[in-house]
């Protein structure tokens, strides 16, 4: 059989955009073993299109998997996760007890499972210098990003949400704990921790090759193939148009730009990638970075760091996780990292590769 050649458009789209996902085109893919499916989950689109036996069971498997996740573990929305429980007691030790007993879950050991994601934040938490901090929650809610009521908020009420920031969450015997005042949010990370557990739905599988995209993460799937990914455009209004194409093998690519969510005040546009040092959003000059690594955690959290450093303070960075990236700047030139060179084109004019 002939292998296909897929192009996705990386990019994080908005619940409402869930039918521009899964742009992967398959040739001769019988169709009793193909499975192509989106959604909205986890506040962004979600896309599977997968190739193998038993694809179509696969399939609800890997959007299960991404459910169970994002309503036990992740969302901060959702009163019975174990985001939420965390928040609920922060300032005290907690241990996740809302959902460890549910019936049928798929997670095993949620307390664990969660204490593991909690302790790989310490590591680009640390090693980023604070860039990516996972405490973010309650200064993200001041500035409102995608509510519908976004606002400038004042100096005072900034530091007021930096309080606790920047500081290392707790797990000992006695559970999680956050310092009070803070709210627990895995946002910056959320997509990419799906990327992980659905690859590991895949590999006690027969799938041959996949393709998830989870909002601005994607998961490429499949020993010995290749893959051409499509960066988003970041200066389009349209989120189909790339302006460079990726030819990747199996690996986990995530993307963070300032045309994701973002307001505009007085002349001022200010998007939702906030500077943990400041408050206010990251001024790094750039408006996209995208990141690929084998883990993809570490390419959903290093895209957010590497957007607030910026691309000079982002090598040493890349290179302690064994990741490359592609930075695209405010005045549209292009910087790549590394061997990641070989695999990028260059294909729409108007942008100058550096």
């Amino acid at each position: 059989m002939k292998k296909s050649s897929k192009k996705l458009i990386v990019a994080l789209l908005c619940a409402a955009a869930a039918v521009l996902v899964g742009l992967v085109a398959y040739d001769g893919i019988k169709q009793s073993r193909e499975f192509s499916s989106s959604s909205a989950m986890m506040n962004t689109a979600v896309s599977a299109d997968i190739e193998g036996k038993d694809a179509k069971k696969v399939g609800k498997a890997v959007f299960d998997c991404i459910s169970e996740l994002e309503n036990k573990l992740l969302s901060r929305h959702i009163e019975t996760s174990a985001v939420s429980e965390i928040n609920d007691a922060a300032g005290q030790s907690v241990k996740i007890t809302l959902f460890s007993s549910s019936a049928n879950g798929k997670i095993n050991d949620p307390e664990k499972k969660m204490e593991d994601i909690l302790s790989k934040c310490e590591e680009p938490r640390k090693s980023s210098g604070g860039a990516f901090d996972p405490l973010l929650g309650r200064l993200s809610d001041l500035w409102g990003f995608g509510t519908g009521n976004e606002r400038v908020p004042d100096k005072d009420e900034i530091n007021s949400a930096l309080n606790g920031t920047g500081s290392a969450i707790e797990i000992n015997e006695n559970g999680i704990k956050i310092p009070s005042g803070t709210v627990l949010d895995l946002g910056s990370v959320g997509k990419g921790i799906a990327c992980d557990e659905v690859r590991g739905v895949l590999e006690n599988s027969k799938i041959k090759r996949a393709v998830v995209s989870v909002g601005g993460s994607i998961l490429l799937y499949g020993e010995g193939e290749k893959f051409t990914v499509g960066i988003r455009d970041p200066f389009s209004e349209s989120s189909t148009e790339s302006f460079a194409v990726l030819t990747l093998p199996a690996t986990c690519v995530s993307t963070s730009g300032s045309y994701e969510r973002y307001f505009d005040r007085d002349g001022v546009r200010y998007h939702h990638i906030l500077d943990p040092k400041t408050g206010y959003p990251a001024e790094s000059g750039l408006v996209s970075v995208t990141v690929v690594c084998s883990d993809g955690f570490m390419s959903d959290a290093l895209s957010t760091a590497c957007f607030v450093l910026g691309y000079e303070k982002s090598l040493p960075l890349l290179e302690k996780y064994g990741a490359q990236a592609v930075f695209v700047f405010n005045d549209r030139s292009v910087r790549v990292t590394g061997s990641l060179a070989d695999s990028f084109k260059l294909e729409k004019d108007g942008f100058k590769l550096l």
